[in-house]
């Protein structure tokens, strides 16, 4: 009788653990993808890194500083270059000040090159004359303008 008892606990725990959706599973459905695209007036060479962050901060908030959502660390070789940034369904809660009900957020990307490691006489900026690098969630890849500084 133990024997069948242990068999059916053992069954039942092989089915249940199977039937379980891992974790990271989860959390990948939950998120929302971004692409950003940085492009220029063509193709070009620049070997360097840098830092690109995405902010957010609520539309009609007037001087409130942006949150930041994310940051990833980059090696580019050449304009244009893509960053994906994978956000986390609940990222609206890291937005400060606290959001109102319905609010609207403006989401927008920065590029910092890291002057430390650059060894490349011209960097790359964002071109803000050309276009505010403002992006939206689930609007596909989205692009932002750079330029060459000198």
């Amino acid at each position: 009788m133990k024997k069948i008892v242990f068999s059916l606990g053992l069954s039942l725990t092989v089915l249940v653990g199977c039937s379980t959706t891992p974790q990271s599973e989860v959390n990948s459905h939950n998120s929302k993808l971004l692409t950003v695209e940085f492009i220029g007036n063509g193709s070009y060479r620049v070997p360097q890194q840098g830092t690109v962050s995405l902010y957010a901060l609520e539309t009609r908030m007037a001087d409130a500083p942006a949150t930041l959502i994310q940051q990833k660390k980059v090696e580019v070789s050449q304009v244009p270059f893509s960053v994906d940034f994978k956000i986390p369904a609940d990222h609206k809660k890291l937005i400060q000040p606290q959001l109102k009900q319905g609010a609207e957020i403006t989401y927008y990307v920065t590029w910092e090159s890291d002057v430390t490691t650059q060894t490349v006489k011209d960097s790359i900026k964002i071109d803000y004359d050309r276009k505010f690098p403002r992006v939206a969630l689930d609007s596909g890849k989205q692009q932002v303008y750079l330029i060459e500084s000198k």
